[in-house]
Formats: C-alpha cells, structure tokens, sequence
C-alpha cells in the first residue's frame, strides 16, 4: 500500500534509509554513529536508497 501523504512518506524514508551498515559485520547503525556498535570498527556506509 503506498504512502500518499507527503510528510509521512519523508518520515518513513527516514526511519528505513538514514542509517549506516557496517561493512565488517553488516549491522544497521544510527546515521551519526563514527564507529560500529557490533564490532567497534570505522568501516561504515550509508545505506543504499533504490527507488
């Protein structure tokens, strides 16, 4: 079912896509993290958006 209303899809987008992976373990990790929260290591990514 898609999100019609502007500001919830925003919000969605933003819950699902502002976090980053870390490329050592492959958690999901908050968008401000420096430093993975598994595996303590400096390899992060932002999480890939495809529309």
């Amino acid at each position: 079912m898609p999100i019609r209303d502007p500001e919830k899809l925003q919000l969605a987008l933003e819950s699902n896509f502002k976090v980053k992976i870390c490329r050592k373990c492959g958690s999901r990790n908050s968008w401000n993290a420096e430093r993975c929260r598994r595996c303590k290591s400096r390899d992060l990514r932002p999480k890939r958006y495809k529309k």
